[in-house]
């Protein structure tokens, strides 16, 4: 069987990309009533929800041999830590100059002390204030998604996994209303984007122990791909009583259990631009909101949509932020992360491969 996971590290870019759509058409609604293929109007465009399953998918598609294995949580932990946290923190260092630079570009949150600490340290704010970059409210829930699969590798195995699974279930219950406590804390811990994660787990397990046929992988992934245009008009026109959440994490499990089926089964290759793609989509995520508020209001006030028209405005826009987010790709988050790297082995700790690393690179069978 093969390892190498070329479709889904290629589908990483879909989360920025999706989620990109949808902030710049909300702005350009905003500035010049332009609503591009209504996304607008859409709660989400479903980018979010693939992030999650996705993480889950991949965090089990990584450790799972490494569960009740001596040192493998630190590893695990901190490879998670350096994954997230200093891009972030470098991002969110440069809001909050562009926030003194630019008046009109601060939101007063940057003096409130309880938005500044949840915002550093990615935890839950109890007023449901979003960090400074508004995109990191997903990261608060991947954080937290990664703690709760850290129970995995307790030792005993059957401890860990119990833990997990009592979790799944309570979130379940949670949202179905069987269980519920009317506070902040309960609404974080055991909300629906949980399920989401758990979803990508189950995938990630059904593709390696499944033995599901190729040509149904290919059903799979068609439909996944339907299912998301399928979803946005259901939203906006109800045609089907089914609720968005409901209709995109459908979509998003064929779509993943069928790339990674084809990913093991078939022998894919993929242009080096587009594994580099894949590999910059979290800084892609993670920049492109910052930069589309800043260029747009600039670019507004410098006439430049009298000149290139809602289309040529938006494909500017998508350029900048494409361009400013594999900048930071390389000139930030690679080098961060051999930098933290750098110190841990210095210290002698041990650091597992990236999950990019870890998805591309060919591996002994299990």
């Amino acid at each position: 069987m093969r390892r190498k996971l070329v479709l889904i590290q290629l589908s990483r870019a879909l989360v920025p990309i999706l989620v990109m759509l949808h902030h710049l058409s909300t702005t350009m609604m905003d500035y010049y009533g332009f609503n591009m293929g209504n996304l607008a109007l859409l709660p989400l465009t479903g980018g979010v929800y693939y992030f999650f399953s996705l993480s889950g998918f991949m965090a089990y598609y990584i450790y799972r041999q490494k569960f009740g294995k001596k040192g493998q949580l630190a590893d695990f932990l901190v490879n998670r830590f350096i994954r997230i946290y200093p891009l972030y923190w470098a991002v969110t260092l440069a809001f909050l100059i562009l926030a003194l630079l630019l008046p009109w570009f601060a939101t007063g949150a940057e003096r409130d002390m309880a938005v500044i600490l949840t915002s550093v340290f990615l935890v839950p704010n109890p007023e449901w204030q979003d960090p400074f970059l508004i995109v990191a409210w997903s990261l608060e829930y991947t954080v937290y998604f990664y703690l709760m699969f850290s129970l995995l590798f307790l030792s005993p195995r059957l401890i860990g996994k119990s833990l997990f699974a009592a979790w799944g279930m309570v979130s379940l219950l949670g949202v179905i209303g069987v269980v519920y406590i009317d506070h902040f804390l309960f609404d974080f811990l055991f909300a629906s984007y949980n399920l989401m994660f758990i979803m990508g787990v189950v995938c990630a397990w059904l593709v390696l122990h499944a033995n599901l046929p190729v040509i149904l992988a290919y059903l799979f992934i068609a439909l996944g791909l339907v299912g998301f245009p399928v979803t946005w008009l259901n939203a906006l026109n109800p045609f089907m009583e089914m609720s968005f959440e409901m209709s995109a994490s459908l979509s998003i499990m064929m779509l993943l259990i069928g790339l990674g089926v084809v990913d093991l089964k078939k022998d894919v290759t993929m242009p080096n631009l587009f594994h580099q793609l894949g590999n910059a989509a979290f800084a892609l995520y993670l920049v492109h909101n910052v930069v589309l508020d800043v260029f747009s209001e600039w670019m507004d006030q410098a006439g430049l949509h009298e000149v290139l028209g809602n289309i040529g405005m938006s494909l500017a826009l998508v350029a900048l932020m494409m361009f400013f987010g594999i900048l930071a790709h390389f000139k930030l988050e690679l080098p961060l992360h051999r930098l933290f790297k750098g110190w841990l082995r210095k210290n002698k700790a041990i650091v597992a491969p990236s999950e990019a690393q870890a998805a591309t690179k060919t591996l002994k069978n299990p």
